[in-house]
């Protein structure tokens, strides 16, 4: 049987695809679809497998009709490519399987798009049902097959990172852990995954060589939505990966998520430095302890964040990447204010700073829909901008409910952050103050490839930076005084600087559609622009019935 995975192309121009990036570093994409890997490596080895990542090669006709299934998987930035994919495939014959997130979370547009077969759920209880039919010669029509029970991690195989090219690929990724302990309500992790499950050492250890038997150095993530949610757990898998790279010669440096509440643990963050985790994305979302009650998330209340992340910055050795969240119920009057001076004395440099979103299933969805607050539009379909199109990202979305302050000063808000946090001065300054502080473990040269990729890079950022007016200054600034005063950050700010092409390039846009929001917003006036979205006629999202639940 000869069996296709794509990974569905996201929105070109959004906040979450790093083109510029790309180009700069001679890539053509950040990462592989890891779900795509790992459910790969769960299919019959008599299967013939291949795999499309859109993001780097759209799929040809050519593709389809090689394939006898089309398995694909899908999160809601890719949602409408998924559709035309589809539609494309059945016309050429093909059985259509989708599963991944958004289709756990909403498998209706999916099946209403002609999807032969949904897989809801984890893969590790959805595949092994998917291969009896498929085997069988069945060619079901809108069915759906739910995951019962939660997966076994312990059990995964190693992904199929013979399906792709690495060159393709900015880094490279794997999973230690899948859920999180907490419940945000703002998330949809926990409505997505069913309890906080971990790989055994020596199962991640065994991922890891087969990583390194490629050939592959440079930068591995974690794509664990809470790393450290047990830090016991934790450490335990940390000093098996320190003696991994240890044993070794340090091929990989680590990137993955963390909660801040992490910076209690001392010990916890030495592993982490030893083990050569160098990036962390960090939901801080807001100063306002209050807001972060209110949104049940109070372990990140009862310390000082601009302590923690220094923390993070001088024991760990890392950098912080984070969330600010806008619109919170609870949050005071002057939390622009807050987040700024909070931006400010935490020094981090990539702020996604956005109005809080209501994700479909989410404890927060919910809760508005209760309320009589979610627009109907946010309730069953893809957030729109002010001009009617798609939006391409949470930023864009803007307002997406009845919010407890007024929408125009929030999105008036939002727009003052963002200028802020990527006025050039500004953003380089603070890449020159965590480079400082960083207390780091450089690893220049990883591998030849990598290396040469690096300084490759390395040139075409400074020539890039020299010839832009608005960066010149402030790039060669931070440099310098990193240079001087802790040349071992000199790596970290590198990347920085480069992901700072990625900002410049995305903020105008930005700023266009929240500005078009606001406008209208002041032209209706907030009540009567609010009440309109509420009155808004999308339909009822229709409920996706021919379910087949696993045995």
């Amino acid at each position: 049987m000869n069996v296709l995975l794509i990974w569905p192309k996201f929105e070109s121009f959004s906040f979450w695809n790093f083109e510029n990036v790309c180009e700069i570093t001679g890539t053509r994409y950040m990462t592989p679809p890891l779900g795509l890997l790992t459910v790969a490596a769960m299919l019959p080895e008599t299967w013939e497998l291949r795999l499309v990542d859109e993001n780097v090669e759209l799929s040809t006709d050519q593709d389809l009709e090689w394939a006898d299934v089309v398995l694909m998987g899908s999160k809601i930035v890719s949602r409408s490519r998924a559709l035309e994919l589809i539609t494309r495939a059945r016309g050429l014959g093909n059985i259509v399987v989708l599963g991944g997130a958004d289709v756990t979370v909403n498998a209706t547009p999916y099946a209403e798009g002609g999807a032969h077969i949904l897989c809801v759920g984890e893969a590790e209880r959805t595949v092994p049902e998917l291969v009896a039919l498929l085997e069988n010669g069945d060619r079901p029509e809108g069915l759906v097959i739910a995951a019962d029970g939660m997966a076994d991690i312990g059990d995964a195989p190693p992904p199929r990172f013979d399906l792709i090219r690495h060159s393709d690929y900015l880094y490279l990724a794997l999973q230690y852990s899948r859920g999180c302990p907490y419940t945000c309500e703002f998330c949809n992790v926990i409505d997505i995954f069913d309890g906080y499950r971990f790989k055994r050492p020596e199962q991640l250890l065994g991922e890891l060589d087969v990583v390194y038997a490629t050939g592959y150095r440079g930068q591995l993530d974690f794509f664990d939505d809470n790393f450290g949610g047990n830090m016991k757990k934790a450490k335990v898998m940390l000093r098996a990966l320190s003696q991994w790279q240890k044993d070794h010669k340090y091929p990989f440096t680590f990137s993955t998520s963390m909660t801040l509440n992490i910076a209690k643990d001392e010990e916890l963050l030495r592993l982490l430095r030893e083990a050569r985790f160098k990036y962390f994305l960090v939901g801080i979302e807001t100063p306002s302890e209050e807001a972060l009650v209110t949104a049940s998330k109070p372990q990140n209340t009862g310390f000082s964040i601009a302590e923690a992340v220094d923390r993070i910055y001088r024991i760990a050795g890392a950098t912080v990447h984070s969330g600010f969240l806008l619109g919170m119920d609870g949050e005071p009057d002057d939390i622009k204010e807050q987040m700024i001076a909070c931006i400010e004395e935490t020094s981090i440099p990539w702020v996604m700073s956005s109005i809080i979103y209501p994700l479909p299933g989410t404890g927060m969805s919910k809760r508005l829909e209760r309320e009589g607050r979610l627009f109907p539009a946010a309730r069953v379909d893809l957030p729109k901008t002010a001009n009617g199109d798609i939006a391409r990202d949470q930023i864009s979305a803007g307002v997406q409910f009845v919010p407890q302050r007024d929408p125009a000063t929030l999105v008036s808000d939002l727009l003052e952050i963002m200028e802020y946090s990527y006025n050039p001065a500004n953003y380089f300054a603070r890449c020159a103050d965590v480079a400082c502080r960083l207390d780091t473990v450089p690893n220049l040269i990883p591998g030849w490839r990598i290396f040469a990729r690096n300084m490759r890079t390395f040139v075409r950022l400074c020539w890039r930076a020299t010839k832009n007016p608005s960066m010149r200054g402030p790039f060669w600034k931070a440099f310098t005084k990193v240079l001087f005063n802790n040349s071992k950050g000199i790596e970290a700010l590198a990347t920085l600087a480069v992901l700072y092409t990625h900002f410049q390039g995305m903020i105008p846009y930005c700023r266009e559609v929240l500005e078009a929001q606001r406008a209208a917003m002041l032209e209706a006036g907030s009540e009567q622009w609010l009440a309109a979205q509420m009155a808004e006629d999308v339909g009822s999202p229709s409920p996706f019935v021919h379910a087949a639940k696993t045995a």
